[in-house]
């Protein structure tokens, strides 16, 4: 049902002109930067409200994941197979002229997920040599303080981790880091 939806949402731009069809997209990438955003009234006469979602959520959809998944045209062309060559050709022009700007807001929106940074760190290892119910532990523990910042004010949150412990958050932290390193090339 999907499927069918996002056809007619690429179907439907045969009803305008390909100056208009450029212009709607390229209102359309605003949208996705944040920016002014077409208003229905503008295409009232041309779709209805429930057409005009639809135009509105597919092009914006195909516009993200061209970007996001780095499409060439070819890639562009398939997916937009339901359509004409002319109206193909018009999408791949705007996606490929305003790419950095959709990419960079993408990247924007993705950094923004969390306003908390680490500021800074400090740990120790210690040696727990016995508790009140077992007489011999000798047990290693690493504490770690944490300096997270959010906005202007920091945060100490400390942990006390054992050998396990810390291993897993070693390979998260790794596993953090490569799609870091993936995300920079």
């Amino acid at each position: 049902m999907a499927e069918n939806r996002e056809e007619e949402g690429l179907l439907l731009l045969r009803k305008l002109e390909s100056k208009q069809v450029s212009s709607l997209l390229h209102s359309l990438v605003d949208g996705v930067c944040h920016r002014c955003q077409p208003s229905y009234q503008e295409y009232s006469d041309v779709w209805s409200l429930q057409q005009w979602w639809s135009v509105v959520d597919t092009y914006q959809s195909v516009i993200k994941a061209a970007v996001r998944g780095a499409h060439t045209k070819d890639m562009i062309y398939q997916e937009l197979q339901a359509m004409s060559e002319d109206l193909k050709q018009i999408v791949v022009d705007v996606i490929n002229s305003r790419r950095e700007e959709v990419q960079s807001q993408l990247l924007t929106e993705t950094h923004n997920i969390s306003q908390a940074v680490l500021s800074d760190f400090d740990w120790k290892v210690k040696l727990i040599m016995s508790s009140d119910k077992i007489s011999s532990v000798q047990e290693p523990v690493v504490s770690l303080d944490l300096d997270v910042g959010v906005g202007e004010e920091n945060k100490i949150h400390s942990i006390e981790l054992n050998k396990e412990e810390l291993s897993k958050l070693i390979n998260s932290l790794e596993g953090a880091n490569k799609v870091v390193q993936q995300l920079k090339a």
